[in-house]
């Protein structure tokens, strides 16, 4: 299995290994401030991004937001990507700052390694369901099980046609099905054997 990328964001060195240690799973990169936080995104493309919201430190001028500007400029960069807002729970302000830019979730600090391992789980199966979403209203979703038994039936039947010389009855043979079947077949198929 492919470990799966997240992003953690904070000036707090010792985070990462907390994190890595909640959730063994993934590959953890990490970013200590905001410019290094929006490399991380283009190059790694992670799904899912742990930030601190609650550090002016991550701030790249005096007078920013700190986190919260990190976390419009990660959405910016990367609209779909799932941003989980670490706060301290004592902050519930800022919690719900966060919230109101994007944040898909937000998880207590101190973190509680339970806690925040059903957090980023949940925030991982929202962005397969929304990429799976995105394949199917483009069409780059693979075939249907159903898509694909149609048409290897609807190949059979014009290649069973073409080696019978358009009979019926030895089309039939050909399949091993009946000839009301055949008919049948060929009605859904869109097939006219005149």
């Amino acid at each position: 299995m492919v470990p799966r990328t997240l992003l953690v964001v904070d000036d707090d060195p010792t985070l990462e290994g907390r994190v890595q240690d909640a959730l063994p799973v993934c590959r953890i990169v990490a970013a200590g401030g905001v410019a290094d936080a929006l490399e991380a995104v283009r190059t790694h493309r992670p799904p899912v991004v742990a930030l601190s919201v609650d550090l002016a430190q991550l701030a790249e001028s005096p007078n920013s937001g700190g986190g919260l500007d990190a976390l419009s400029l990660i959405l910016g960069e990367a609209p779909s990507i799932k941003v989980i807002a670490l706060a301290p729970h004592d902050q519930r302000v800022l919690a719900v700052r966060a919230v109101a830019r994007g944040a898909h979730e937000v998880c207590g600090k101190p973190i509680d390694a339970q806690e925040l391992a059903g957090v980023v789980q949940r925030a991982f199966q929202r962005a397969d369901l929304e990429l799976e979403g995105r394949r199917l209203a483009t069409g780059d979703a693979p075939p249907t099980l159903r898509v694909l038994r149609d048409e290897t039936e609807r190949r059979a039947l014009l290649d069973s046609l073409a080696r019978s010389g358009g009979n019926l009855s030895a089309t039939a043979r050909l399949l091993g099905v009946s000839r009301p079947t055949l008919y049948s077949l060929l009605r859904q198929h869109g097939i006219r054997a005149d």
